[in-house]
């Protein structure tokens, strides 16, 4: 037997909450369902992937009192707010049980919110942390979608209600300034009548229109139908155009295209059509990577270069991440390409650090297609192999505490893998859990004191567990199992 280490409930529950308490850490891992092809050695990507998101930080994150921005380039004075969208993802996906970059991630929204105009969107450039490099002060899509994305995300990576309350509000804000009545993108919310003809189809994310659906649920039937389907018939559209299956940079309302170029502006469209699949296994998305992966899979990474000319394939100049990493995420579309993913992940490595946008693609691309960025509303109900907001025994990094009380009300302590047959999600006031077996739940106060027990029975797949009746404040939630026990913080407004 391992030996018992004893402890008061309120020291654990202190030293739970003083680690960093997120719900989903970093390295995730997850297989997605199913739904895609994903590298073959993920835990080794993950390692890489930490190694460059560190280089990352260092040369692109810059913050000033309760601001942050992510610089155009190493030392540049120049911000956008497409660079505000990556990186306040990286910051959501890279939390792990021993870094949460929760602080990072709100001075970054900060930024954004100090220079929203009168719209509720994000001034597109901006210089020196302080002044809008924008004329007519207008936002652009990209910035705006990854942005509202990412406050889904953090409502439940970190799971503090204000990041819901703030994502519907840009999410309406969009709707208004940012989208035609008819669901068709405009690519920001100034260019007049303009936006009405002129589209950037690597502006729309298909893999979030169900999150903002369940969010801005007045509009959800716009979300979910109306701007899905009108954006996905322009991605479509553009597609079929060529044999290679590359999106245009810029087309015209119905997908017509304007130049024939799948450039630096076309290069999100994969990632963001891959992660439809990944997410929510949408064939239309898949119907596309399919397409793409046929012409990819001919090219060697060696050769991969851009922009390229869509109809011929013909390649460009530019051998970095963007094209490499961009690309590499239509083969997850079928398992006849696992060795040439692996090898376009590997040479995506062995480039190195590389500039704002080149190093961003690379991490956004890179944790989609090593498991690292499923979609942390339905996560809870498919939970990986690692534990989640666990608090664990100090000195040991790979052991959850398994508690039962004692008659002088401190708690044994035993090393014990969390089960990874139970997933829990919060939801406001509402736990969505999905377990086999039999299933405790109990809720105690930072100082030790129990509070409820929520459920003591069994469970077969998922239900939903009320916390009404429980004051508003911060708690932890005890979940045992036969086979071990989770602890998780826990916010009640």
């Amino acid at each position: 037997m391992n030996c018992l280490v004893k402890m008061g409930l309120a020291g654990l529950m202190a030293f739970g909450l003083s680690q960093a308490a997120v719900n989903f850490p970093f390295p995730q891992m997850s297989d997605y369902g199913g739904n895609a092809t994903l590298l073959s050695d993920k835990a080794a990507a993950s390692e890489q992937l930490k190694q460059q998101f560190a280089a990352w930080m260092r040369d692109m994150y810059n913050e000033q009192g309760d601001i942050a921005g992510v610089r155009s380039d190493p030392g540049s004075n120049q911000y956008f707010s497409e660079g505000v969208g990556y990186g306040m993802l990286l910051m959501v996906y890279f939390s792990d049980n021993t870094t949460s970059y929760q602080s990072q991630f709100d001075k970054i929204w900060n930024f954004y919110k100090k220079f929203q105009n009168e719209n509720g969107l994000m001034i597109w450039k901006i210089g020196n942390l302080s002044e809008s490099w924008d004329a007519g002060n207008g936002a652009a899509l990209d910035g705006d979608i990854d942005a509202a994305a990412a406050l889904v995300m953090a409502y439940y990576q970190f799971g503090d209600e204000k990041y819901k309350e703030d994502a519907k509000k840009l999410i309406q804000a969009m709707k208004k300034s940012e989208f035609e009545s008819n669901g068709l993108h405009m690519p920001g919310d100034k260019w007049g009548d303009a936006a009405l003809n002129r589209k950037n189809p690597g502006y729309f994310d298909p893999a979030y229109m169900p999150l903002f659906a369940a969010i801005d649920t007045e509009n959800s039937e716009f979300w979910s139908k109306t701007a899905y389907d009108a954006n996905m018939k322009l991605y479509e559209s553009s597609s079929n155009e060529v044999k290679t299956g590359l999106v245009d940079d810029w087309t015209d309302k119905n997908g017509k295209s304007e130049d024939d170029y799948y450039s630096y502006d076309a290069s999100r469209a994969p990632w963001r059509n891959a992660k439809a699949v990944c997410w929510h296994g949408d064939q239309r998305a898949l119907a596309i990577d399919k397409k793409m992966a046929e012409f990819v899979s001919t090219v060697p990474v060696s050769n991969m270069k851009g922009p390229v000319l869509r109809s011929s394939g013909s390649l460009g100049n530019d051998h970095n991440s963007t094209f490499v990493t961009s690309l590499m995420t239509s083969l997850i579309s079928d398992a006849k390409y696992q060795s040439k993913l692996d090898e376009y992940w590997k040479e995506a490595v062995a480039l190195g650090d590389e500039n704002y946008f080149n190093q961003s693609l690379k991490l956004l691309n890179g944790l989609l297609v090593s498991g690292n960025m499923p979609n942390l509303m339905t996560a809870g109900s498919n939970p990986p192999p690692q534990s989640s907001s666990s608090a664990v025994v100090p000195g040991s990094s790979s052991s959850v505490p398994d508690l039962s009380s004692s008659s002088d009300g401190s708690v044994a302590i035993q090393a014990a893998r969390l089960p990874a047959a139970v997933g829990i999600s919060q939801l406001g006031r509402t736990l969505h859990v999905n377990a086999v077996g039999h299933v405790r739940m109990d809720v105690f106060g930072v100082t030790g004191t129990a509070v409820k027990t929520l459920w003591n029975g069994n469970v077969s797949g998922g239900m939903a567990v009320s916390l009404e009746g429980i004051p508003a404040g911060v708690y932890v939630l005890r979940v045992q199992t036969a086979g071990g026990t989770q602890l998780k913080k826990i916010r009640l407004e």
